[in-house]
């Protein structure tokens, strides 16, 4: 078992999560080997030391691996407190500015576990057969109308293919629009909170993040069954949760590099110590001897542009009681940040070919079935 022993570490920390100081170092359990717990006040980071300070140079499949390997550790914490997740591919400085994180975010932390005790997030993503909804776009009356215009004048060509396409492309969209709008009313009734997240192509119907009471998620079975049945097998379900509630509530961390605060002190002319007021006062001093309409310089707009830089940084600084600006954000619109995850509970209604023997997911095969959407 892991300890809260403070270890020697002259590098960075990598973070996963936010948990109650007092959820105990036994969620680490399952975690490996170099996972350790950051404790300040009521909170606690489940962080793992690490020598890079940055994750941006990976290439597109490593970075992959690593979002998959975050996710199954903020899965893994879940299943032993309540979790706040961290945005991927964050990275303190050092211990101090983790703690400092602890300590100056405590009430935001507070305020998200109780918007969320109790709640668990799934996601629900639908698609349809697309070859099987153009083909009842082309049967459409609209579309027969136009291709027999479009026939009878003699239009070819891009002209004409420019027209169908928009047609069609318009047919798509509202069939869509009507369906999705069916689906997340239906949907958001037996949830708390909803999220429409992107539509990765034009198969997805809809990708919903829902907020669910943790005691009403066969609420939410009982309906993507009805809806299964309503559609009569011509849209595919697909529940993934419980997850953490990344699409409600992430924690999102900024570490503001000293050497940039020095800077801009020095070019608002601060002393060491400033607040809030001090940074404005010299930001508007120093703004009417450097703006271009008062020297007649165009050249002084450079000027403007790092005089305003200083002031965000400084600003940003001393709001925030030092160097670390945390946020905890809904992540709205977003592509679905869930096909990483191995969930303890994931289920289909498909109407596919079942997956061959051995497949994690829980699938319910209903059949091929005829209706109309």
């Amino acid at each position: 078992m892991m300890a809260h022993a403070r270890s020697v570490h002259e590098g960075g920390f990598y973070l996963y999560a936010i948990v109650p100081a007092d959820a105990g170092a036994n969620i680490l359990e399952k975690l490996g080997d170099g996972f350790q717990l950051i404790a300040q006040g009521p909170f606690a980071a489940v962080a793992r030391a690490t020598a890079e300070a940055s994750y941006s140079g990976h290439d597109r499949q490593e970075l992959v691996r690593l979002l998959l390997s975050h996710q199954q550790a903020i899965e893994s914490i879940m299943v032993r407190a309540p979790v706040l997740p961290v945005k991927f591919a964050t990275v303190a400085p050092d211990r101090e500015s983790v703690e400092r994180c602890l300590v100056n975010a405590a009430a935001k932390f507070a305020e998200a576990f109780a918007q969320l005790a109790g709640k668990t997030q799934f996601e629900v993503m639908v698609t349809w057969d697309l070859d099987e909804v153009f083909a009842k776009i082309a049967r459409s009356s609209e579309v027969i109308c136009l291709k027999s215009e479009l026939a009878a004048t003699g239009q070819v060509g891009q002209a004409a293919s420019i027209r169908l396409g928009t047609a069609v492309k318009r047919l798509l969209d509202q069939q869509r629009g009507a369906v999705s709008e069916r689906l997340s009313v239906e949907l958001g009734g037996v949830a708390i909170d909803t999220i429409d997240n992107a539509l990765m192509d034009d198969r997805m119907v809809l990708n919903l993040a829902l907020l669910i009471d943790q005691d009403h998620a066969a609420a939410l079975d009982r309906c993507l069954e009805a809806l299964d049945a309503a559609y009569d097998g011509k849209l595919n379900f697909r529940c993934v949760g419980p997850t953490p509630p990344h699409s409600f509530a992430t924690v999102e961390v900024s570490f503001l590099d000293i050497g940039k605060i020095s800077w801009a002190r020095g070019v608002l002319e601060l002393d060491e110590v400033a607040d809030a007021e001090e940074v404005r006062a010299a930001y508007r001093r120093l703004a009417r001897r450097t703006h271009p309409d008062s020297r007649g310089e165009q050249a002084s707009g450079n000027g403007m542009s790092i005089l305003h830089d200083a002031y965000k940084t400084l600003c940003a600084y001393v709001e925030t009681g030092g160097p670390e600006l945390v946020a905890v954000r809904r992540q709205e619109a977003r592509a679905s940040g869930s096909a990483g995850y191995s969930r303890s509970r994931q289920f289909e209604f498909t109407h596919a070919p079942a997956p061959a023997a051995g497949s994690p997911d829980k699938l319910r095969g209903l059949g091929s079935k005829s209706g109309a959407l």
